[in-house]
């Protein structure tokens, strides 16, 4: 089994981590999905783990592909901002045109964990500018070799 945070949207600020560290426990990896990409792997070294990121719209400059399909034990993981695949619907087509299990996007700051027709579709809300009320968000991805799991941590819980 595998453990993945999953982290987007940082803008520049990871001082919420703190709020969440207690609850992780040892983390896989840290999938960072953009705007300000550059925090992944200061993300990444606080707990102690690899990094996979993408950039945003924010991260014009980075070094960091657009779009980037991840093998987990034998999953295929699609990982992208969200800005060029506005809305479920096209997530779930491109992730379904990539022949992935799960969608990992952020962009909208809005945390969410929803499944259609076999494709797991995560955003894990914002760090540092949360736009819901339960205040900053990550995702915790649970990996097997049978399936994926997806949970949302709010800073407020």
């Amino acid at each position: 089994m595998a453990r993945i945070g999953v982290f987007s949207d940082t803008h520049g600020s990871i001082e919420n981590l703190r709020f969440f560290t207690p609850r992780l426990g040892q983390l896989d990896s840290v999938f960072h999905l953009g705007d300000c990409v550059e925090d992944a792997p200061l993300l990444a070294a606080r707990l102690n783990t690899g990094f996979v990121s993408v950039r945003g719209n924010c991260d014009p400059w980075a070094d960091a592909p657009r779009e980037q399909i991840v093998p987990w034990h034998g999953h295929r993981i699609l990982l992208l901002h969200g800005h060029t695949h506005m809305g479920q619907l096209a997530l779930y087509c491109k992730a379904k045109s990539e022949s992935c299990s799960v969608v990992c996007s952020g962009h909208t700051h809005v945390p969410s964990i929803e499944e259609y027709d076999g494709v797991l579709l995560v955003n894990p809300g914002s760090l540092s500018r949360p736009r819901s009320s339960k205040g900053p968000s990550m995702a915790v991805l649970t990996v097997t070799e049978d399936r994926i799991g997806a949970e949302l941590l709010f800073c407020r819980e």
